[in-house]
């Protein structure tokens, strides 16, 4: 194969390559575009705090005060709310007994432990499908979720 076959072939594989990586990165750039655009219009006062994580400050009846985030990651938009710490959660059947039923009894969020043993409630979409409806939806979900949870906590953990 002469040397110039071998060089034509490099570049096409190269402008191939290419080619790939800027069709996808679009689409991934697309959706913290598209995410951002909804945080800011959606009324809830999100600030930006990296290319893909934005958060608002909210107020429940029972949770006074929390802080509300929105990531996303790869395709998937995940929203969520930080209830409490490890070292104040208790361990005991009654504890985990309430949050299985809190999982099964609330619509669209999952109640669970962090990489880190917070309790969160957490939603995930895809970011594909999220307009401005969904996103309240979302949101609303989340927030509303996390004031019944930790209603039904906030007896049995810690308060130092």
């Amino acid at each position: 194969m002469s040397s110039w076959v071998r060089l034509g072939a490099a570049v096409s594989a190269f402008a191939f390559a290419g080619l790939i990586c800027a069709q996808e990165a679009p689409a991934a750039h697309s959706g913290t575009a598209k995410i951002d655009q909804l945080a800011k219009s959606s009324g809830y006062g999100f600030t930006r705090k990296t290319d893909s994580v934005w958060a608002a400050d909210f107020q429940g009846k029972i949770l006074k005060q929390f802080r509300l985030v929105v990531a996303v990651q790869d395709d998937v938009l995940v929203t969520f709310v930080t209830l409490a710490e490890k070292d104040r959660l208790p361990v005991s059947t009654e504890f985990m007994h309430m949050l299985l039923h809190y999982n099964s009894t609330l619509d669209r969020v999952k109640i669970g432990y962090d990489d880190d043993g917070d309790l969160f409630v957490r939603c995930d979409a895809s970011v594909r499908v999220v307009d401005a409806k969904e996103f309240h939806a979302i949101v609303d979900q989340v927030a509303a979720a996390s004031d019944e949870v930790y209603a039904g906590i906030v007896e049995l953990i810690s308060h130092d």
